[in-house]
């Protein structure tokens, strides 16, 4: 998993140095960036899968059942929830353990964790 060592960070030693400094990076999402818009370059033009589209569900389906689509997909979810995370993180007053359950949940929900973060957002500012 290519944001593990951000997640790793963040969850597991939420006020080191490292941390700090990737509450401010911006290039590890840069670099997600460039392989997704990389891949729905390769995506694009190799066709895709039959049938494959963004304005129904079976579409969107077809899309995910090309292993180019999943990956593109995967790679998506990545730097998506790396940026909340970080969003997260820069939003709380403090960015420490009481973050990582919900950095957790970010990491395999996605939404899910961005929710529990803005229900629990006054406790946590």
């Amino acid at each position: 998993m290519a944001g593990l060592p951000l997640w790793a960070t963040w969850i597991l030693a939420p006020r080191s140095r490292a941390a700090a400094w990737l509450d401010q990076a911006l290039w590890p999402f840069a670099v997600l960036c460039a392989v997704y818009a990389g891949l729905l370059v390769v995506g694009f033009t190799s066709g895709g899968a039959e049938g494959a589209g963004y304005t129904t569900l079976a579409g969107v389906q077809a899309i995910f059942a090309s292993p180019w689509g999943a990956v593109t997909g995967w790679v998506h979810y990545l730097a998506f929830d790396l940026f909340v995370a970080r969003w997260i993180r820069n939003d709380a007053t403090d960015p420490g353990y009481a973050l990582s359950p919900i950095l957790v949940g970010t990491l395999l929900f996605g939404p899910a964790g961005l929710l529990t973060y803005l229900l629990l957002r006054g406790r946590l500012r």
